[in-house]
């Protein structure tokens, strides 16, 4: 049996939630699946989803973390619309001119983030993951 090893890109300071990081604290590179299963008190089944869940939020974080594309700017307009109407285009344009700020996805969807209320945040991130951008 071969030592468990943390999906690749995972690091410590990767956002996941807790059931998930429960169960990557568990892993050290020496213990098997089983191993892990077993002190996580889950079937190797489940260990193999929460391997799986921890796979995709590194991917949605690496998506976070690249250069912001026309597309993108398209896309998280058109979900932003549906939430504000009209004004969102404004709203993203000044939220790509912020000076000093990067460019990211991250960094453009906390600025928005940071100008809707609560009601229109959770529309907002409903329509993004529906996209898969959340």
């Amino acid at each position: 049996m071969s030592p468990l090893r943390w999906p690749e890109g995972l690091s410590d300071t990767t956002a996941l939630p807790f059931h998930v990081w429960r169960i990557m604290d568990l892993i050290n590179g020496e213990r098997s699946a089983e191993a892990v299963a077993r002190l996580g008190n889950l079937s190797v089944t489940e260990l193999q989803r929460h391997m799986e869940e921890a796979q995709r939020w590194i991917s949605r974080a690496r998506q976070h973390e690249q250069p912001v594309t026309p597309e993108l700017i398209r896309t998280v307009t058109q979900c932003l619309t549906l939430v504000v109407g009209p004004m969102a285009a404004l709203m993203v344009d000044e939220a790509l001119d912020e000076p000093g700020r990067q460019a990211s996805v991250s960094a453009l969807l906390s600025e928005l983030a940071g100008q809707l209320s609560p009601e229109q945040l959770q529309a907002f991130a409903r329509q993004l993951r529906e996209r898969g951008l959340a």
